[in-house]
């Protein structure tokens, strides 16, 4: 019987594994140029992205009760905007979905290059500044979930 659990649990975290990866990783890497030379990596779910939105408003909140409530974090404004946009913001995401890869934006300033380009099904944030060098990735299809968790605010049901 204790056998049989152990299966059983070991099936269940393999599951719950394949689930939480299967939205794909965020990746972000900073590496200070000056003082300390701090390297920062996080490889995360791309998943649990949606529910951070969800969640930093109300632990922000519980943080600080005086709060006012209608602030939640200033994200209530981006909310709205985002709201009438989202048509929008959907169709560039399936035609980023379904493009062959590209560079988006690139600039190249004296001490400073970024890009931002689509490869794969992600896009990637490169900047290389004076202070910092960072480097983002995300998969499109998380972006999309993050962003309509985003415009639906805390106080709503997670869309998936």
């Amino acid at each position: 019987m204790i056998l049989l659990g152990k299966i059983v649990l070991g099936v269940a975290g393999v599951a719950l594994a394949g689930a939480l990866c299967s939205g794909g990783f965020v990746h972000v890497n900073v590496i200070e140029k000056g003082g300390e030379g701090r390297h920062i990596e996080v490889i995360a779910p791309a998943m649990i992205a949606p529910l951070a939105i969800r969640v930093v408003p109300i632990a922000v909140r519980l943080a600080s009760p005086t709060l006012d409530p209608d602030a939640r974090c200033g994200l209530t404004q981006a909310e709205s905007q985002l709201r009438a946009r989202l048509p929008v913001i959907h169709a560039a995401l399936a035609g980023l979905r379904d493009a062959d890869d590209f560079t988006l934006v690139e600039v190249d300033a004296p001490g400073e290059h970024v890009q931002v380009a689509k490869s794969g099904a992600s896009i990637i944030v490169d900047v290389n500044g004076p202070e910092a060098i960072v480097h983002v990735s995300a998969p499109i299809r998380a972006l999309a979930g993050t962003i309509n968790q985003l415009a639906a605010g805390a106080n709503e049901p997670l869309n998936r």
